[in-house]
């Protein structure tokens, strides 16, 4: 990543969030880490934020906790499996039944490094969530998109991304599984998602922005042990340590996320990420990406293939 000097803003936090009041926001994994974050600050500022997560329990849990700080929060949960491609367009069918417009898509739940493990669909686990479920999920609210003025998507992606490699002939590593490459795949497919996404809209003059962000390196659970995987002895000292020197909070790694999805003096196409110690903590800045971010030939391949695997047709 290479900071860009064009960029206009100095010092961006929650602070510089502008009034949501009427704004309805979509967060996918708004019930922990910079989800919830997210979810707090913009509701904050008024925004309808519906929250778009797996677990009933954990996201009423979540609700109530930023009701009691801040009781005229305007939420609604929705539940989502972004794992299952049923539970994805149940989600979209429930929100349209509900909501007329959509201002600010966030796609931002994820997993990390998980083991060998498939998703309801068959999909590698990481691919299958942190791509495509957020495809499939994209897709079903275009319209609502389009019909809403100066509406934004902000693609989460990762500094993992970087060092990703698209292994379109093994896609899900049926061979050799290897849990690190495939995240690192999994995030770069998100970027060239949005690269491409941002495009077509572009193309076809439909008015909405695609950004991208960088949350950085996050105290959260999504490299702890979880429903889906063990860590071993040495793997969680070294975590330990790197988390305890390194890692920001989850409010400060939802900033790059909530400047992709606001900041009036950004544009379609746009990447945020804090840039000190290899883009881990910082404020968000505007950056350019490396190449394989911007490959036209692969950003092509991996929608088709995504429209392939989802069975979803994007209309753009």
């Amino acid at each position: 990543m290479k900071e860009l000097e064009k960029d206009s803003a100095t010092k961006w936090t929650e602070k510089n969030l502008p009034d949501l009041s009427g704004k309805t926001i979509i967060i996918t994994g708004a019930n922990s880490g910079t989800g919830f974050s997210a979810t707090k600050f913009m509701s904050a500022k008024g925004a309808t934020v519906i929250m778009a997560c797996r677990n009933p329990q954990k996201a009423e849990k979540a609700l109530l906790s930023i009701k009691s700080e801040n009781p005229n929060a305007e939420l609604d949960f929705i539940q989502l499996n972004l794992g299952d491609l049923a539970s994805v367009k149940k989600f979209a069918e429930a929100f349209k039944e509900k909501y007329t417009s959509l201002d600010i898509l966030i796609n931002n739940a994820g997993v990390a490094q998980t083991p060998d493990l498939k998703t309801k669909d068959g999909f590698e686990m990481q691919m299958g969530i942190n791509h495509l479920g957020h495809f499939a999920l994209t897709s079903y609210l275009v319209e609502r998109l389009a019909s809403t003025k100066n509406s934004r998507i902000a693609v989460v992606g990762s500094m993992n991304g970087e060092q990703g490699k698209m292994y379109f002939d093994d896609l899900f590593f049926e061979g050799e599984y290897d849990a690190m490459s495939a995240y690192n795949q999994s995030k770069l497919a998100t970027h060239l998602f949005a690269y491409e996404l941002g495009k077509r809209f572009e193309n076809v003059g439909m008015g909405v922005e695609v950004l991208a962000a960088n949350p950085g390196f996050i105290k959260t659970n999504i490299l702890k042990e979880n429903a889906y995987t063990t860590r071993s002895f040495g793997f969680k000292l070294m975590f330990g340590i790197a988390e305890a020197l390194i890692a920001m909070s989850p409010d400060q790694g939802s900033l790059p996320i909530m400047r992709a999805a606001t900041d009036k003096t950004l544009k379609n196409g746009d990447f945020v990420s804090p840039m000190k110690a290899g883009g881990m903590r910082g404020l968000p800045k505007l950056v350019a990406l490396t190449n394989p971010a911007y490959n036209d030939e692969n950003a092509k391949r991996l929608w088709e293939m995504s429209e392939g695997l989802t069975g979803v047709k994007y209309a753009i």
